[in-house]
């Protein structure tokens, strides 16, 4: 079967929703992927999930833990693909989205330790990081997940937030609180244009070395993993 992936891009900021778009769009299109995307102000049109195998999940400005007129429709999308055991990445607020909607918002909080810029991934040997070993990715985040339930697996760590990413056991359901889904040259920017806006270059939510391009790369390598497990429950 095809693998045919519903691509939910939930930035409304230009230069954030381009260069999610502009990165995952490459990297799936060299894999011989098949995507569609849907926007959060058009999530109610979607139809036929049973034609996706997958879904992907982007990062939002917007905070798990408020309330927007676009959640519900959100929530519906989720707990399609998840009654119908297929498979879901998170990232940023998508994988704070994913814990709201298995376990509720009150386990999505404000950070005591944002984090923006780059930072080293510890992971576990959760095949989704197959290839990858040790590497670093993008951080753009004010928000966490925490008191995950033993329904999950905590797979990845930072200095700064203990749940970078999880899987939903027996599942093929995982989020990551990192990026891999902005381009390179973008993160940087984004970082640059953070530490600029909010006129403190101290603030210990600014962190990390930018990675070479190189290691940066490693970061392809979640997607393909991604995709490679769908089949595998």
């Amino acid at each position: 079967m095809d693998t045919n992936i519903l691509v939910l891009n939930l930035l409304a900021e230009d230069d954030f929703k381009s260069s999610f778009q502009t990165r995952t769009d490459n990297i799936l299109k060299s894999l011989n992927i098949n995507t569609i995307t849907y926007n959060f102000n058009n999530l109610d049109k979607i139809d036929y999930i049973k034609n996706y195998t997958n879904l992907l999940i982007s990062g939002s400005t917007a905070s798990a833990t408020d309330e927007r007129d676009w959640y519900p429709n959100l929530h519906k999308v989720i707990a399609s693909f998840i009654s119908a055991k297929k498979s879901i990445l998170g990232i940023c607020f998508g994988h704070q989205f994913l814990i709201r909607h298995i376990m509720g918002k009150e386990h999505v909080r404000k950070s005591a330790t944002p984090e923006i810029g780059w930072t080293r991934i510890k992971h576990t040997e959760n095949s989704i990081f197959k290839g990858m070993n040790d590497f670093k990715s993008g951080v753009y985040h004010y928000d966490e997940v925490y008191d995950l339930d033993d329904r999950f697996e905590i797979i990845a760590s930072s200095d700064r937030c203990a749940v970078q990413g999880f899987q939903l056991k027996n599942h093929p359901v995982w989020g990551v609180q990192f990026h891999p889904d902005f381009l390179y040259e973008d993160m940087e920017k984004f970082s640059l244009q953070a530490r600029e806006k909010e006129n403190d270059s101290s603030d210990a939510k600014f962190c990390g070395d930018k990675p070479s391009l190189k290691e940066f790369s490693k970061n392809d390598l979640l997607f393909a993993n991604w995709i490679n497990l769908s089949d595998s429950f």
